[in-house]
C-alpha cells in the first residue's frame, strides 16, 4: 500500500504509479486520465481504456518503453462517493470505504475461491466523505476472452459448446460456495476462453483442476475453457446459495441466449446448471 495524496493500492506486480504511466495520485481521476499514453485513450461504457507505456499503438509503433508493469491495456473506472450506493458500500458486506474498493474486495474474495476476474491493478480513493470517498478501479484487460453471447453467437462446434457449458457449470457452483451475489451477470458480461495458446499458469490450473474432476467425478480427462466474471454492480457477500438460486440465474442466462442455443443446449442449462451440484473447483484464468 503507498499513501499519494489520499489512498492508493498497488497489485504486487506494479511497482509505483510510473509503471502505469502516471505521475501523481490525481492523474487516475482526470477525465480522461493523465498518463504518457492520454492520446491513445478511449472511451469505452464508464471506463476509459488507457494503453500501459510501452504498449503499440494500433498501427504497431511503439511511442515508449515499458516500465515495469508489462504493456496491455487498462480499464480505468471512475466512482463518485455519495448516495445510497457510498453507504451500502460501507455498511454491507464486503464493506468498503468507496465503490471502487468494494469492486477491489469482491474479486478478490473472487480469486481467492478460484473464480476468474480481470486482473486487479490499482485502487485510489480520495475524500473523506462519509457516505463513500471518491475512487477509481484500475483492472487489466482480460486476453483471449469474448462474451457467452458472442461464443454462442460464433462457435458451431458442439463438442466446444458442451465445454463451455461445463465450465459454465462448475464456475456457477464454485460462486454459489464463494457466497457471492452477482445480480448483474448476463451473457454480455459472463465471459469464456477463446485463446488457443494458454499461458502456463492456466495451463497449471486446468491441469490441476482436471486432476480434481477425474478424481472426485470419475470423468475422462477433458480441456474445459475458462470462465470469467467481469460485472460487480450489486455484488454482495451472502450466505451459500442453493439450487433454487442458481437455478433462477440460469434461467435468466438461458432466456437471454434465446435462439444462440439448440433446444437440447437449453435444457442442459436449465437441469445440470440450474440443480446439478459439482465438487470440483472452476476451471480458471489469471493470465495477464
Amino acid at each position: 500500500m503507498t499513501q499519494v495524496q489520499g489512498f492508493l493500492k498497488l497489485a504486487p506486480d506494479v511497482p509505483g504509479l510510473e509503471a502505469l504511466g502516471a505521475s501523481a495520485l490525481d492523474d487516475l481521476f482526470a477525465d480522461p486520465p493523465r498518463t504518457v499514453t492520454s492520446d491513445r485513450t478511449r472511451r469505452v461504457g464508464a471506463s476509459w481504456i488507457v494503453p500501459l507505456p510501452g504498449t503499440p499503438d494500433d498501427d504497431g509503433i511503439q511511442h515508449e518503453k515499458p516500465r515495469g508493469a508489462g504493456t496491455g491495456l487498462l480499464y480505468v473506472r471512475r466512482f463518485e462517493g455519495g448516495g445510497f450506493a457510498g453507504i451500502r458500500a460501507r455498511f454491507t458486506q464486503p464493506r468498503s470505504a468507496s465503490l471502487a474498493a468494494r469492486r477491489w474486495n469482491v474479486m478478490c474474495h473472487l480469486q481467492a475461491h478460484g473464480l476468474a476476474t480481470p486482473q486487479l491493478v490499482a485502487l485510489a480513493e480520495r475524500g473523506a466523505s462519509p457516505l463513500g470517498r471518491e475512487s477509481v478501479l484500475v483492472t487489466r484487460d482480460l486476453e483471449g476472452f469474448v462474451s457467452l453471447r458472442t461464443f454462442f453467437a460464433s462457435v458451431k462446434e458442439s463438442a466446444e459448446r458442451r465445454r463451455a457449458l461445463h465450465a459454465l457449470d462448475l464456475a456457477l457452483v464454485q460462486l454459489e460456495r464463494a457466497g457471492v451475489s452477482l445480480p448483474g451477470t448476463t451473457l454480455d458480461n459472463l465471459l469464456v476462453q477463446r485463446d488457443d495458446e494458454d499461458c502456463v499458469a492456466l495451463k497449471i490450473v486446468n491441469l490441476q483442476s482436471e486432476q480434481s474432476l477425474l478424481k472426485e467425478r470419475r470423468l475422462a480427462r477433458s480441456r474445459l475453457p475458462g470462465i470469467a466474471f467481469t460485472s460487480f454492480h450489486g455484488a454482495r457477500f451472502v450466505r451459500p446459495q442453493g439450487p433454487v438460486e442458481r437455478h433462477a440465474l440460469v434461467t435468466q442466462l438461458a432466456n437471454e441466449a434465446g435462439a444462440l442455443v439448440t433446444r437440447r443446449e437449453r435444457l442442459e442449462m436449465l437441469v445440470r446448471l440450474g440443480v446439478a451440484r459439482a465438487s470440483a473447483p472452476a476451471f480458471v484464468s489469471r493470465c495477464s
